[in-house]
């Protein structure tokens, strides 16, 4: 039989359970199924949700000797489908501030009388050569650019530049135009976007958010001087920057609002105020959650700055 199949193990890999073996397997450790029979969560597994996520969200909840506290099998649904929504609110603010930090580059760079708005991309690719690369790749191979860069390949402007830049090269360029010419504008912006980065990345890869709320394999030993400073604006206690998730939730607040000219449109204040009562929706099987309810708080905080500042 070949090694890879199902049953042959070896002491680093955890064998492959069937679904209910799965079910068993939580029985095991304390997760009772009281609100959600074991046949409803047997459909759950094999069509919305996997074992592994799910299981991942059990950390918020107390153990004593192996066995969860007060766990129903119910709310690791829920926190799933939590995590789901605030990561969806999360991701259009991170698209908003990406949108906004373009128009703002542009802007600078327009109004500066040393720039053409064609060297600054070459610069910019003999610093940054494999981001730079992976830009032109993608401008060129794009279904939705080609026709904008074929005429123009052989020099790419600025605002073309920017239609096919990805998160991560718009970071590295916000710092390198700093680096560049010293702009306050910018540096401020880099100060936070270093952070909300790593929001941005966890949504537009799916990565569970309220999975490790509060521990110690998230702290972070020394929050920077500018992120103190903008949870002081923001409403939140410096404490819980020593959280790396926090940290990187109110860099993204504050990153949001700053770069915001107008008023919060009612789409997002309506989002943000539907995932509020989402997250109240079941506030009684958290009531003992100290974890969850910290990062409800929090939360609430936030959207509240963004949605009434």
């Amino acid at each position: 039989m070949n090694e890879g199949m199902i049953g042959m193990t070896s002491s680093n890999r955890k064998p492959m359970l069937a679904t209910s073996q799965l079910i068993k397997t939580m029985k095991s450790k304390g997760i009772v199924f009281n609100k959600v029979s074991t046949t409803k969560a047997r459909q759950i597994l094999e069509h919305d949700n996997y074992y592994f996520e799910l299981s991942l969200y059990a950390d918020n909840f107390p153990k004593i000797k192996g066995q969860y506290q007060n766990l129903d099998f119910a709310y690791l649904v829920d926190v799933s489908s939590l995590d789901f929504h605030l990561r969806e609110y999360l991701m259009q603010l991170c698209l908003d501030i990406e949108h906004r930090i373009k128009v703002k580059l542009m802007a600078l760079i327009a109004n500066d009388p040393r720039e053409d708005g064609y060297s600054i991309v070459q610069d910019f690719g003999r610093q940054n050569k494999f981001e730079y690369g992976k830009t032109m790749d993608h401008l060129k191979k794009s279904q939705y650019l080609q026709d904008l860069f074929q005429p123009r390949s052989d020099q790419v402007s600025i605002w073309l530049f920017f239609e096919g830049t990805t998160f991560g090269t718009l970071v590295l360029f916000v710092d390198f135009y700093t680096k560049r010419t010293s702009s306050k504008v910018t540096r401020q912006i880099h100060n936070y976007l270093q952070y909300a980065k790593n929001i941005r990345n966890a949504c537009a890869h799916n990565n569970p958010i309220l999975v490790n709320l509060f521990s110690d394999k998230t702290f972070l030993r020394k929050p920077a001087a500018p992120i103190r400073t903008a949870a002081r604006t923001l409403g939140i206690s410096s404490q819980y920057l020593h959280d790396w998730k926090i940290n990187d939730l109110v860099s993204l607040f504050y990153l949001h609002k700053l770069l915001r000219s107008q008023p919060l449109d009612a789409h997002r204040r309506q989002t943000g105020d539907y995932l509020i009562e989402r997250f109240n929706k079941h506030r009684d099987w958290y009531s003992d959650n100290v974890n969850m309810n910290t990062f409800k708080q929090i939360l609430t905080v936030l959207i509240d700055y963004i949605n009434n500042h």
